[in-house]
C-alpha cells in the first residue's frame, strides 16, 4: 500500500504526527499561550469578554476550551493545533498535486511535516495554526468549485472563510485576495466572479455581529502596537518567517549554528520556488493554472498585508502565516520539478534540520523552574511582582501562594500584554513603599527593573528567559 500515492501521504502524516506529539510539552509556555490558558479555564461567558476585550475573534477559544476540560497542561493545550498541523499535510498535498502530479503532492506532504513555520505554529497553543489549516481548506475547495461547480463545494468554501475570519482577522486579506484572483484569472467567467465575490462579501459581512460585541477591540488599531513599524529589515524579517519559523533570541544556545542552518533554509526555500519557475513548462495546462492560481493569490495578500503596514504595522510572520499558506504547496512543487533528486532531498534534509532545531532550541521563558524557586519564601505572603512579560505566566505556574499575591509592574501596561485576562486590581504602576515583606521581581533578560527606592536590591538568579530579582527593605524603611 505505501508504494501508492495514498499509501505515501498516510506515510508522511503520520510521521509528521509522530513528531509533533512528541514535541507537545517540550517548551514551557510563552504569555500569549498562558493568556490562552488563563482564558480558556472561565466560565463560557467570562470566557468570551476576556477574549472580545483582547484582539481575535472566538473562534479558536471556543474549541481550546473542550480540550481545557480535560486539562489545561501545556501538551492538552497543545494537541489541537498538533492535529490541525497534522491536517494541513494531506490538505497541502492535495494543492501540490494539482500542480504537479502525484511527485508534487508527495513532495508537498514533505514540506507541510517539516517546514519550521508549520511545526513551530503546530506546537502553539494559540489560533495560528487553526487559521492556516482553514485557509488551506478553502483553497482547495475552491480550486475544486472552479473545476465543477457545485452548491456543496461552494457552499463548503463559504463556511471555511467565514470559520477562517471567525478565528483571525487577518484571514479577511487572504479571502479578499482569492476574490481578486478568481476576477483576474477567470474574468471571462463573470457568473463566477460575481459568485465568488458575494461569497467573500458575506464571509466578511458574518462579522459584523461580533464586532459589535467586542468593539472595544476596535480602539486597539488607535494605541501602541508591539510589531515594529515598516522597514527594510522588517519586511525582510518578516518575510523570511516563510522559510525559517518564528526570529529565534540571541541568547538561545547554539545561536549561531541555528542561524546558519536557517540562512540555508532560505537558500533552499527560494532554489525550490525558481525551480517551479524555471521549469513551468514542464507542467500541464491545469497545473499551470493551479500555480498561477496559488501564486498569484498569496502575492496579493501578503502584498496587501504589506502595504497596510505602512499604517498601521501588521508586517509579522504569525499574521502573514494566514495569507501565505498556499505558498507551501508551491515549495513542494518546486521541489518535485527539480529534475536532479538529490538537490531536492538535500533542500528537505536542510528545512527538516532548521525545523528541528528551531523546535528543540529552547526559546521560551522557564518560568515554572523560576517560581519554584521562591515558592517557599512567597507562601508567607510576600509580594510577587512581574513585569508583563511575565506576569500571565507567574499566574498559569504559580501556587495558590503566589498568584494570590501576584501582580502586573510597570508604568504602563498596554493591551497586548494580555490585559483582558489580567484580575481587577493586577497592576503595579510602581513598587509600594517598603515594609517588612520581600519583593520578587520576575523579568525576562532585558526587561527593566523598576524605581527600587526604599528597598535593597538583592540576588538575582536567572534560567533561559527569565530572572527572579529579591527586593528587601531598606534598614529604616517604614511603610507608608
Amino acid at each position: 500500500m505505501l508504494r501508492g500515492y495514498a499509501g505515501k501521504i498516510w506515510l508522511i502524516t503520520i510521521v509528521g504526527l509522530v513528531a509533533r506529539l512528541a514535541l507537545l510539552g517540550y517548551q514551557p509556555l510563552w504569555r500569549d499561550e498562558a493568556f490562552t490558558a488563563l482564558a480558556v479555564q472561565r466560565p463560557l461567558g467570562s470566557m468570551l469578554d476576556v477574549v472580545r476585550n483582547d484582539s481575535a475573534p472566538p473562534l479558536f477559544y471556543l474549541v481550546e476550551r473542550l480540550f481545557a476540560v480535560i486539562s489545561t497542561s501545556p501538551a492538552v493545550l497543545r494537541l489541537f493545533p498538533v492535529l490541525l498541523g497534522t491536517a494541513a499535510i494531506p490538505l497541502l498535498a492535495a494543492l501540490g498535486r494539482r500542480i504537479a502530479g502525484d511527485r508534487g503532492g508527495v513532495w508537498s506532504a514533505v514540506v507541510g511535516a517539516v517546514a519550521p513555520a508549520l511545526l513551530v505554529s503546530s506546537l502553539d497553543a494559540r489560533m495560528y495554526m487553526l487559521v492556516t489549516a482553514l485557509v488551506l481548506a478553502s483553497t482547495l475547495c475552491l480550486l475544486r468549485a472552479l473545476e465543477r461547480p457545485s452548491p456543496l463545494r461552494w457552499g463548503l468554501y463559504s463556511v471555511l472563510s467565514i470559520l477562517a475570519v471567525y478565528t483571525v482577522y487577518f484571514a479577511l486579506f487572504a479571502v479578499f485576495a482569492q476574490v481578486v484572483t478568481v476576477a483576474i484569472l477567470h474574468r471571462r467567467r463573470f457568473r463566477t466572479v460575481v459568485l465568488v465575490g458575494v461569497l467573500g462579501l458575506a464571509a466578511a459581512v458574518s462579522l459584523v455581529p461580533w464586532i459589535i460585541a467586542a468593539r472595544a477591540q476596535l480602539s486597539h488599531s488607535a494605541g501602541a502596537f508591539w510589531v515594529p513599524p515598516l522597514s527594510v529589515k522588517s519586511l525582510f524579517g518578516g518575510l523570511e518567517q516563510f522559510f525559517t519559523g518564528p526570529p529565534l533570541n540571541t541568547w538561545v544556545t547554539g545561536f549561531a549554528l541555528l542561524r546558519t542552518l536557517e540562512i540555508l533554509g532560505d537558500v533552499a526555500g527560494c532554489l525550490a520556488l525558481v525551480a517551479l519557475v524555471v521549469n513551468r513548462k514542464r507542467l500541464t495546462a491545469t497545473g499551470a493554472q493551479a500555480a498561477a492560481f496559488l501564486g498569484l493569490a498569496v502575492v496579493i495578500g501578503v502584498g496587501v498585508m504589506v502595504l497596510a503596514s505602512l499604517y498601521h504595522p501588521l508586517e509579522d510572520g504569525k499574521y502573514l502565516s494566514a495569507a501565505w499558506a498556499p505558498l507551501y504547496a508551491l515549495l513542494g512543487a518546486g521541489l518535485a520539478s527539480m529534475p536532479w533528486g538529490r538537490i531536492a532531498v538535500g533542500a528537505a534534509a536542510v528545512t527538516t534540520a532548521v525545523a528541528a532545531g528551531t523546535a528543540l532550541a529552547i526559546t521560551n521563558p522557564q518560568t515554572s523552574m523560576a517560581l519554584a524557586s521562591v515558592q517557599g519564601p512567597a507562601s508567607h505572603g510576600d509580594l510577587v511582582a512581574a513585569y508583563p512579560s511575565e506576569y500571565l505566566l507567574v499566574r498559569y505556574y504559580g501556587d495558590r501562594a503566589i498568584v494570590d499575591n501576584a501582580h502586573a509592574l510597570a508604568g504602563n501596561v498596554p493591551w497586548f500584554w494580555g490585559t483582558a485576562v489580567y484580575p481587577p486590581d493586577a497592576i503595579l504602576h510602581a513598587l509600594p513603599r517598603p515594609a517588612t515583606g520581600v519583593v520578587w521581581y520576575v523579568a525576562e533578560p532585558g526587561d527593566p527593573m523598576p524605581n527600587t527606592t526604599g528597598y535593597r536590591v538583592g540576588s538575582t538568579r536567572c534560567w533561559i528567559g527569565v530572572c527572579v530579582t529579591m527586593l528587601s527593605p531598606s534598614a529604616g524603611a517604614t511603610a507608608g
